[in-house]
């Protein structure tokens, strides 16, 4: 396997400080990605991170990114950081959490202040330190809000005194405060030399590290691909915000005045479709990147596609994703983002849309009939169930040459080798998820009616939809024109759309002794929904006959003319 880097590096871990580390970060020398997530620790988990440094304990290590001298990365300082000095010239991908909860405890920045307990580390009586082991650092560190009421302010210098308590923040500049306390404490000079000298010797010994210990930190090349900075940081953070190409372009353009974040909230403005059937941002990049030089895989979008292309590319690939939805919604059934049988397919079909829109009403009636034959065609073959990223940027250029020249060989690979063979659908299983949708959505598309209401589905898709088995578990085994050859209850030809009262009203039964219990007046209405559904209502058929096989064979018969005509393509009859 190629390697993402031009010359394999090495990676170190090299030891680096909190004090130089907290003082790169109040420069700003230091700073994060813009896609990093808020700050969110607790102020428990910076206590926990205190008693750990001041344990010399390991912490874990950082990780972070060079940036060139010309920084065109989106970034933003740690919070607490107030008119830095320095643009950065690294960025933080692992260690956010840590690396704030210390800048602002030794920085005193922050709603939380840390404070420490003096007499916790000092056995007065005999005037020595107790070894750390003796002290509950528990009791020893504890956090202060500064928003909150109190019934005493640690904040105040006469309280810190009296009760010998300082603020971390204050750790290296203690010799005062500790000339002070001693000399509050004792009366006698030189106990008050000896305990000032005692609270030096604890500052020397237990407060060091908050100066002096060493993060191994992992530094990253200037020149590390994005598409391997995505990498290492979801392999970093699989319980942590996941971060997404997007994620990643959004901080690239950033400083070139392209702010994909404001384009995406006014695209979801404009198009109420994207938010209802939850398109996910980086499709829209990837339909710029197909439309700029035909690749939608990861690496390219990250790698190639610049902020120009995007700037001069969004408008037409936003309105051409929504035109798509609509056409799936309206023309094919795709009532509701769970029955899209594919969401990748929305890309290339994106990336055509505006030309298809700018055409004459004839071209362009020929055109939507081809997308229709390329889309249906993608889904009974089950196209874009591997490679999906492969299979758009493939499926882009040939869907071009096909919809807009007269070159009849350039055919999307899905028509072209369509083969779909009638055994393959008899057996298909109600788990292939997108031969399932498919079969569905063409059902509601050929005006499958609901069973309660006996209106189109389509009209009526404010009802969320359900599917049951119109043969039930064990009326299969118990079919008497079961020949034993089809016993699988969970064929997709087994199964119905219905809404939740109409699933309630059945549960487990049988579909035919449902219809027997619709009232004399229903009985045609009932029968006109059944034959809606490609089920055969008449005392001859298998539904009624109780007849598994024959059920499924008269579906089966019925459903291959609706396939045929979606896709313009014939299937091939092997099942008899």
């Amino acid at each position: 396997m190629s390697s993402m880097f031009k010359e394999d590096p090495v990676f170190k871990a090299l030891p680096e400080s909190t004090g130089s580390l907290v003082a790169a970060i109040r420069k700003g020398s230091i700073a994060l990605p813009d896609f990093q997530r808020d700050f969110v620790w607790e102020p428990r988990r910076t206590i926990e991170l205190l008693k750990s440094i001041i344990s010399r304990y390991p912490a874990g290590t950082l990780l972070t990114w060079t940036q060139n001298d010309d920084l065109t990365f989106g970034h933003r300082h740690f919070e607490g950081v107030t008119n830095p000095e320095r643009r950065p010239n690294r960025l933080v991908l692992d260690g956010q959490q840590r690396l704030t909860s210390i800048y602002q405890a030794l920085t005193g920045t922050g709603d939380h202040r840390f404070f420490i307990r003096a007499w916790s580390f000092i056995d007065r009586e005999l005037g020595t330190l107790r070894s750390l082991n003796d002290v509950d650092l528990d009791d020893a560190i504890f956090s202060h809000d500064s928003r909150a009421r109190s019934r005493f302010n640690p904040n105040d210098t006469d309280w810190q005194i009296a009760n010998a308590t300082f603020p971390v923040s204050e750790y290296d500049r203690l010799r005062p405060w500790f000339k002070k306390l001693a000399r509050g404490m004792e009366a006698d000079r030189d106990a008050a030399d000896e305990l000032e000298e005692l609270l030096n010797q604890f500052r020397d010994s237990y407060l060091q590290p908050l100066e002096s210990y060493a993060f191994p930190v992992v530094d990253l090349p200037a020149g590390t691909p994005l598409v391997a900075v995505c990498n290492i940081f979801e392999t970093l953070n699989r319980t942590g915000k996941e971060l997404t190409p997007f994620d990643l372009l959004t901080a690239k353009f950033y400083p070139q005045g392209v702010h994909l974040r404001d384009l995406w909230d006014d695209a979801l403005n404009r198009y109420p479709l994207l938010s209802e059937y939850g398109v996910d941002a980086y499709g829209l990049l990837q339909a710029v990147s197909l439309r700029v030089r035909g690749t939608a895989q990861r690496a390219d979008v990250l790698n190639k596609l610049t902020a120009q292309e995007v700037q001069s590319h969004w408008d037409a690939s936003v309105a051409g994703m929504s035109d798509s939805l609509d056409y799936l919604k309206s023309q094919c059934g795709a009532v509701s983002s769970a029955w899209l049988p594919y969401g990748m397919i929305l890309v290339p079909m994106a990336a055509v849309f505006a030309e298809i829109t700018e055409l004459r009403s004839k071209t362009k009636i020929e055109a939507m009939e081809k997308l229709g034959h390329f889309y249906w065609c993608s889904v009974f073959t089950e196209n874009y169930d591997q490679g999906a990223n492969s299979q758009a940027g493939a499926d882009y250029r040939t869907l071009r040459d096909w919809l807009f020249s007269e070159d009849p060989q350039r055919l999307p690979e899905a028509v072209k080798d369509f083969n779909l063979v009638d055994s393959g659908l008899l057996m298909a299983r109600a788990n292939r998820k997108a031969l399932f949708r498919g079969i569905m959505t063409l059902l509601i598309r050929s005006g499958a009616k609901d069973f309660e209401s006996a209106q189109a589905i389509s009209s009526t898709t404010a009802t969320p939809l359900e599917h049951i088995r119109a043969f039930p578990k064990k009326s299969i085994q118990e079919s008497a024109f079961n020949n034993g050859e089809l016993r699988d209850p969970d064929l997709i030809l087994n199964r119905i759309l219905v809404n939740k009262e109409t699933k309630r009203a059945i549960k487990d039964r049988h579909l035919a002794d449902y219809s027997e219990d619709q009232e004399s007046a229903s009985q045609k209405k009932f029968a006109e929904v059944l034959e809606s559904h490609l089920i055969v209502s008449g005392e001859g058929g298998g539904l009624m006959n109780r007849a598994y096989e024959i059920f499924l064979r008269e579906r089966l018969s019925l459903l291959v003319d609706l396939i045929e005509d979606a896709t313009g393509r014939s299937i091939v009859y092997e099942s008899e």
